[in-house]
């Protein structure tokens, strides 16, 4: 079966250089019908063979990447795409967020096409003609730009589902990520996928998390991998700590297991008859308050190192979801509760607690 796989990708590229698009359309499909048959030899051989062709690409024959993730979501191994498909997904919301500007510069007031295929060829006719009287400016980049305003959401598709996988975000390079999280907040407010490639490129792997209860001078050192968002984080930790005090644990209510399932394995959605109820407020080291709506890598670092201080809760916070990203595994591991010594350590350093954000309450 793998053996086919090359020549359906030549008949692909040979579709899409026609131009043709149902008969790219028919060419993904006998694509994605024959790899996903094979088993993941197919698709990791697929996947190999569309890595390659996507940095060329863009509008409708970007659905091309959103092909390499869907095989990579029914098995095959997302590795071919490293070097690729954060860059190309990174240059296309670089680009996205240049539209706006550009078309008010072109367009005298016309108002901005929706994106969808069928405003293209308008929105691709009035960006190149800035190339007459712009100097530094081109026809094929102008071009990219304005595909950029139709094709950005595939690009996103297709990383978000790859992202997910611990050693693809393992083989990223940290500048990738770091341009990733500038490209997608510049456009976050168009697009919940940017947001969530934003979050995705902040994920914290392999990371070391020291968590400090004062009320009874309890500390615990945990590693974090795979944890989408605070909300979360908060029932994972409860998961891990809340238990009984003669042992070192932190006293109250164990999360219901349909919570600790929504945010590790099973359904993420609890729904409003039961949500997650927080089991604690969260501070870092340095006093600020850590939103359940935020990110991991919110947690400032105190000395090097990520802290988490414990207070308790004021009413119950509720949580309609147990995690943001279905697919992603996450991890977090209690190895060990500090001697006494640790956490005087870490108690002394710690700033006081700011509470003057309403959610803190």
């Amino acid at each position: 079966m793998p053996s086919e796989i090359p020549r359906l990708v030549d008949e692909l590229v040979t579709h899409m250089r026609s131009g043709s698009a149902p008969a790219y359309r028919a060419a993904m499909k006998r694509l994605a019908d024959t790899a996903r048959a094979g088993g993941p030899e197919s698709l990791t051989t697929a996947v190999e063979a569309l890595a390659p062709l996507l940095p060329g690409l863009g509008g409708d024959f970007a659905m091309t990447a959103v092909l390499a993730g869907a095989c990579v979501e029914w098995g095959a191994s997302p590795m071919a795409l490293v070097d690729v498909l954060p860059q190309r997904a990174s240059e296309a919301m670089m680009l996205n967020e240049a539209v706006p500007d550009f078309w008010e510069k072109a367009a005298r007031g016309r108002p901005l096409p929706e994106p969808v295929s069928a405003s293209t060829h308008q929105l691709v006719r009035t960006l190149t003609r800035l190339t007459r009287w712009r100097r530094g400016l081109d026809k094929n980049t102008m071009t990219r730009v304005a595909m950029s305003w139709f094709d950005m959401e595939d690009w996103l598709k297709a990383l978000i589902t790859v992202m997910a996988d611990a050693s693809f975000r393992a083989a990223v390079p940290g500048d990738v990520k770091a341009e990733l999280r500038e490209h997608a907040a510049a456009v976050a407010h168009r697009s919940q996928r940017a947001a969530w490639v934003g979050a995705l490129a902040a994920v914290l792997d392999d990371e070391p998390l020291i968590v400090i209860d004062p009320r009874t001078h309890w500390g615990y050192a945990l590693t974090m991998s795979g944890v989408g968002d605070n909300g979360q984080l908060h029932i994972l930790l409860a998961d891990r700590l809340v238990g009984d005090p003669g042992q070192g644990l932190v006293a109250g209510n164990r999360p219901a297991r349909s919570w600790v399932e929504a945010a590790t394995s099973g359904n993420p959605y609890l729904g409003p008859d039961d949500p997650a109820i927080r089991c604690f407020r969260l501070f870092d080291g340095q006093g600020t308050y850590i939103s359940p709506e935020g990110v991991p890598a919110d947690i400032g670092l105190l000395h090097g190192t990520r802290v988490l201080v414990l207070h308790p809760p004021n009413g119950n916070y509720a949580m309609g979801a147990g995690r943001v990203f279905e697919h992603m595994t996450p991890a977090l591991r209690l190895d060990r509760i500090l001697e006494s010594t640790e956490t005087q350590h870490w108690l002394a350093r710690l700033a006081p607690a700011v509470e003057n954000d309403l959610m803190a309450d």
